[in-house]
């Protein structure tokens, strides 16, 4: 049912356009070096196209433990600074948060000098020395102030680089003249179609998207664990409900990517620790049509509208449309209770959480005053033990993730020191 709903292709685009919103100088950095990792990986000529698709997607997200080390747009410094860093938060990132969890060394190695590969042990050094590669191509030669010598590296040849992935990046370019792409969107075109024709299995599909939404934790975790209630309380609505297998699928696509806009807000407005400003509330309501924008023509539209609606109520009041209840389907309307519920429910930075019976007050209330949808309401009250307790199990197993990371980043980084001298 899924297949329908959400392509491979589709799911690809979510990600290159949250990450252009997110940032445009990282997304075409890792674009570029994914691109040039693709080529090489494809000449070596060992790799089914959902390897190369999924390889190259590392390749996108290769810097994006960037987001969680004070980053402020300046990609070349950090691409030569303090590298261990952006490194290992990436690494575990994927390890912990992607469905590609296997492949993730490559990304914790990248920066480490080829002449160093003999002290540790990993099955995707290969990769990794093409990553590496890949990686300061782009610096060194789209990249304005990289300060790099021409004959780079040839004099860095099984010193910072291996010879071996040297050898592959010529012999792509002979092959497939993949640099003359890059001077124009024919690499973009390129990607597209690889994507375009590899179909991942639903897993695999889900765990890229969710991955996408932890991205934001490296702004904001308690946006995150909103978005992981809200998707989590709709679901059980749902099957209390019992709607169709393919609309809990959109509901679990909708309600998974309802707040993706927020990659973009000001973490001084997502975790500002009071009630917002007027202003700080217009701003913080943009995300809703953010949102929409990078969903909107890449998955169906009943997913997008799950999305975008989630703030509007039935009698007109909500944003960003202001529609009212002939426009809202029962999903876009369980996609609203169940947010109003992950709000009150959870922890914010201004508040803890409420107990269950002003939780209950609060939805009966909004109800009776025709706002969110009563049906839906009485059945959240009558299952209200349950649908905590289900969501409480997933938030535990989220939340022991956050505590392994931190622990994994502060022993890796230890490690890493030893590289230094």
């Amino acid at each position: 049912m899924g297949a329908e709903l959400v392509s491979t292709l589709g799911i690809y685009n979510v990600i290159r356009r949250a990450m252009g919103c997110m940032d445009s100088k990282l997304l075409l950095h890792g674009e570029i070096t994914g691109y040039i990792f693709y080529n090489m990986l494809k000449a070596d000529g060992s790799y089914t196209d959902v390897e190369l698709a999924e390889y190259t997607l590392i390749g996108i997200l290769h810097d994006i433990g960037l987001l969680k080390t004070g980053y402020k747009g300046d990609v070349v410094t950090c691409e030569t600074t303090n590298v261990w860093a952006h490194s290992i938060y990436g690494y575990l990132f994927l390890k912990y948060l992607s469905p590609v969890d296997d492949m993730a060394e490559i990304v914790l190695y990248h920066h480490l000098p080829y002449h160093l590969h003999q002290h540790i042990k990993s099955r995707r050094l290969k990769e990794t020395e093409f990553l590496a590669l890949a990686d300061k191509m782009d610096v060194f030669m789209r990249m304005e102030g990289h300060g790099m010598e021409k004959d780079y590296f040839v004099k860095q040849s099984n010193i910072q680089f291996s010879a071996r992935a040297m050898e592959l990046f010529q012999l792509a370019q002979s092959k497939f003249n993949f640099m003359e792409k890059m001077k124009t969107d024919a690499y973009q075109q390129e990607l597209a179609s690889l994507f375009d024709r590899i179909n991942l299995n639903e897993k695999k599909k889900k765990g890229f998207l969710e991955m996408l939404v932890y991205a934001i934790d490296f702004r904001s975790q308690q946006t995150v664990i909103h978005t992981m209630a809200t998707k989590n309380f709709a679901l059980s609505i749902g099957r209390l409900l019992r709607v169709s297998t393919t609309d809990l699928q959109i509901l679990y696509y909708g309600t998974l990517l309802h707040d993706i806009g927020k990659i973009v807000i000001p973490l001084s407005i997502l975790e500002a620790p009071r009630r917002l400003t007027d202003e700080e509330m217009r701003v913080m309501k943009a995300h809703v049509v953010i949102s929409d924008k990078i969903l909107r023509g890449v998955l169906d539209d009943r997913i997008v509208d799950v999305a975008a609606k989630h703030h509007e109520k039935l009698d007109g009041t909500g944003y960003p449309a202001g529609i009212g209840a002939e426009d809202l389907s029962q999903l876009e309307r369980t996609a609203a209770v169940a947010d109003i519920l992950s709000a009150l429910y959870g922890k914010r930075s201004y508040k803890d959480s409420f107990p269950a019976e002003k939780i209950k007050g609060i939805l009966t209330s909004d109800a009776e005053n025709g706002k969110i949808c009563s049906q839906i309401v009485q059945v959240v009250i009558g299952n209200f033990d349950a649908i905590i307790r289900d969501y409480e199990k997933e938030r535990d197993v989220t939340m022991e993730r956050y505590m392994e990371i931190n622990e994994q980043y502060e022993n890796i980084y230890e490690k890493f020191k030893s590289f230094d001298m």
